[in-house]
């Protein structure tokens, strides 16, 4: 499978990846059923988990284990369907063209219609998890990644949208099996029930996840010393194009990697992580050693 970056070009920004980690890591998936992976996807993954090789290949089992059996987050992933082409005028999804001061790529998220009964919580999982992948294959490892929701038109209503076991396995993916370094969440226009939400999602929340998490009820401006204005789009006060084109040039995006999701949904389809006799995995309870800061 071809990416859009190759993998000399992360090698030069992170010389941890070596030979040696790339053989481990294809070993260790070849043994679980997984056909060759491209390199570029494993650098993905060890840079993630600050390229710790145990770490690595949780991360791994996680992603690839998730993408064989959670079909409402991971199968069908064609932009050009209909189910999906309905999310996206519901919700609007840009990976701002600028990075923060740090070289932090960041995520925009919002809904375009406040109509509850338009919104479809899985499949917008789905569109925002492809969005990361199509950023993932575009530009290969960034120094970390930043979520931006803005909240301005959610509804009470849109709450009983939601289901506890997708958004339970949701938290999964992000916090244990997504290849970037998560490093903050800013919401923005907090709603008034906010203590709802936060009822509904912490306890599937690690510490180190729900620490990240930051609330902003008021001027927009008060993100600006974490994501200045350079950073973010016209409808924000910022100097980027504003969302509705940003959200095109993004569809557009996703509509031509139509090739690239499909291919890469046949990968998983064979993954079982059974294959080998292992020990018992102990999950740690920290995190720190994927999506965590650097220390």
């Amino acid at each position: 499978m071809k990416f859009g970056h190759t993998i000399d070009d992360s090698r030069k920004k992170h010389p941890e990846i070596t030979d040696k980690l790339l053989e481990i890591l294809q070993k260790w998936a070849k043994e679980r059923g997984l056909p060759k992976i491209a390199e570029e996807q494993l650098a993905l993954f060890a840079h993630s988990c600050y390229f710790d090789v145990e770490a690595t290949k949780r991360c791994m089992d996680v992603y690839y284990r998730m993408r064989a059996t959670v079909p409402e987050f991971f199968n069908d992933r064609d932009p050009s369907l209909d189910y999906l082409q309905h999310s996206l005028k519901a919700l609007e999804f840009v990976m701002l063209p600028k990075s923060d001061r740090n070289g932090n790529r960041i995520i925009f998220h919002r809904l375009a219609d406040t109509r509850p009964s338009q919104y479809v919580f899985n499949d917008g999982v789905k569109l925002l998890l492809m969005s990361i992948d199509a950023n993932l294959y575009t530009d290969g490892c960034s120094p970390g990644y930043i979520f931006l929701f803005d909240m301005n038109g959610v509804r009470l209503g849109h709450l009983t949208r939601l289901s506890i076991n997708s958004l339970r396995r949701f938290f999964e993916y992000l916090q244990e099996g997504m290849p970037v370094r998560l490093k903050a969440i800013y919401v923005l226009n907090a709603v008034w029930f906010m203590d709802k939400v936060l009822a509904l999602i912490k306890p599937f929340m690690k510490r180190e996840v729900y620490e990240m998490l930051h609330l902003y009820t008021g001027d927009v401006a008060d993100v600006y010393p974490h994501i200045p204005p350079e950073c973010l789009p016209k409808d924000f006060g910022g100097e980027l194009d504003c969302i509705a084109n940003l959200h095109k040039a993004h569809c557009l995006k996703l509509d031509q990697l139509r090739n690239y999701f499909r291919e890469e949904e046949t990968l998983f389809r064979s993954y079982s992580p059974d294959n080998v006799k292992r020990s018992p995995k102990i999950m740690p309870d920290s995190i720190s050693n994927h999506n965590g800061d650097d220390s």
